[in-house]
């Protein structure tokens, strides 16, 4: 696992020990940013699920402002900090440690906002949207990117409309805005 693009590139992040944590493969991370766009400048970040911290990780690379990550795994947190350390960007990065509802208390809103739980718990989804939704933690013209098993698949979520999807075998990409 690397960081993909802008001034960190190729960087090798550590990931998680064992199988809770499913990594974004390299291929379905690239092709997030080509749909994303290459300008994050000064762009407020929120990683949830975020595991290594990868994602988060490629949007400071690129120029975003500062990343937020929120996980409830100790493991996942320590490997942020390392991953964070690593890169340099301890000062860019605000590690959030606990479950989704930890989000309720954030007073800041967000230019992007990566959601990646793990593939079999679609509550998590729906939650995650939820919290967004209910507690404006997106702005007004933010995007919420959601990845999910293909085979699987998400629900419509109250609020948001899916304004792109694209499929990577196994693994999809759906990306959101407000429907306002």
């Amino acid at each position: 696992m690397r960081v993909i693009s802008g001034n960190r590139r190729g960087l090798k992040l550590k990931a998680p020990k064992g199988l809770d944590t499913r990594p974004t493969t390299d291929k379905v991370k690239e092709s997030v940013f080509n749909i994303l766009g290459q300008n994050f400048q000064d762009a407020k970040v929120l990683d949830i699920f975020c595991g290594s911290g990868a994602n988060g990780i490629e949007f400071l690379s690129r120029g975003a402002k500062i990343a937020y990550f929120l996980d409830n795994s100790d493991d996942a947190i320590d490997v942020v900090r390392e991953n964070l350390k690593k890169a340099k960007f301890l000062d860019y990065g605000v590690i959030l440690h606990g479950n989704i509802g930890k989000l309720k208390s954030l007073e800041t809103s967000f230019d992007y906002i990566y959601v990646d739980p793990p593939f079999d718990r679609k509550d998590l989804y729906r939650k995650s949207m939820k919290i967004i939704n209910d507690y404006n933690l997106l702005k007004e013209d933010g995007l919420v990117v959601v990845e999910y098993a293909t085979d699987v698949g998400i629900p419509q979520f109250e609020g948001f409309k899916e304004v792109k999807n694209r499929k990577y075998g196994s693994t999809s990409i759906s990306i959101w805005s407000w429907d306002r």
